[in-house]
């Protein structure tokens, strides 16, 4: 890669990734959370016991960003009872319901009713998943309708870990790029979804960030599929629309030409005129760096 090319990149991942005093509030927020919810509730004796709590997702992985990462956390609970009756949702109301306890927040059901999501002015929204543990060391947490689902966190951990290990860029840094980018375009792919397809291709990527972003769309463009590393969800892409799957695609070769614009910019030594494409690709964030 170009040298001044390559400092862009690394100044734009810079750029895009939270400062650690995002996290930092967010799981002062969480303590807190944690410690209101190991006291007693001012309802009758819940039908739920909390028993602590685990960081998850991007920020977990190191591939948040600035804009569009919530905090993502495990809260555990046990469950006197068999967690395999459809009453999730008991669950999922208990956690909000004693969240509502707790001053100052906004506090609201995911869309997919699934997390529990807490927000303060100015600071990073944090989504809390109550779950229970099995005898898989997984979690059960609500899915939707009242039926439980599954999740193996240490699972997808291992995974996105052996495949950081088969990349030959730093896959956290182009993760943050590619979720970048579609933060950009309507953040239309989820978080998880487009993790995983940066995570399959990352020993295709080669050892140049303006090479592996034209391989990504290369891959990507025919086809969204990829499947849930744990197991547990099937193909990542289901929740698209034919119309989403279209628009997405059209959007990465379209951004597949620009960035072969890009290079050959770079080629050329027209450093500026290289930037201004990259620009089109990754979005606004890449043109407030200096192109001196």
């Amino acid at each position: 890669m170009d040298i001044q090319i390559g400092l862009t990149f690394c100044r734009f991942y810079e750029s895009i990734t939270p400062p650690d005093s995002y996290l930092q509030f967010a799981m002062s927020r969480v303590r807190e959370f944690a410690t209101h919810m190991s006291q007693s509730s001012r309802a009758n004796t819940p039908k739920y016991t909390f028993s602590g709590y685990r960081l998850m997702g991007s920020y977990a992985r190191g591939t948040a960003i600035r804009q569009g990462s919530d905090v993502d956390v495990i809260f555990e609970f046990t469950d006197p009872d068999s967690p395999s009756a459809d009453d999730s949702l008991s669950l999922l109301i208990h956690l909000e319901e004693r969240l509502r306890e707790f001053p100052g927040g906004a506090v609201r059901f995911s869309r997919l009713r699934e997390v529990v999501s807490v927000s303060f002015p100015g600071e990073v929204p944090v989504d809390i998943l109550p779950c229970i543990k099995n005898e898989k060391n997984g979690y059960f947490f609500p899915g939707g309708s009242g039926r439980w689902a599954t999740t193996y966190p240490d699972t997808q951990n291992s995974y996105f870990n052996d495949r950081r290990d088969a990349a030959e860029i730093d896959l956290s840094k182009f993760t943050r790029g590619i979720k970048q980018w579609n933060f950009e375009n309507g953040g239309t792919l989820r978080s998880y979804h487009l993790e995983v397809m940066v995570a399959e291709v990352a020993d295709k990527l080669g050892d140049d960030y303006s090479v592996a972003t034209i391989r990504f769309y290369e891959i990507y463009a025919s086809g969204l599929s990829v499947q849930d590393p744990a197991g547990q969800q099937g193909d990542l892409s289901d929740y698209l629309t034919a119309r989403q799957r279209e628009t997405v695609s059209t959007l990465m070769k379209n951004c597949r030409r620009t960035a072969h614009l890009a290079i050959s910019a770079q080629n050329d030594g027209r450093y500026a005129q290289a930037v201004d494409a990259w620009t089109e690709v990754y979005g606004s964030s890449f043109s407030s760096l200096d192109k001196q």
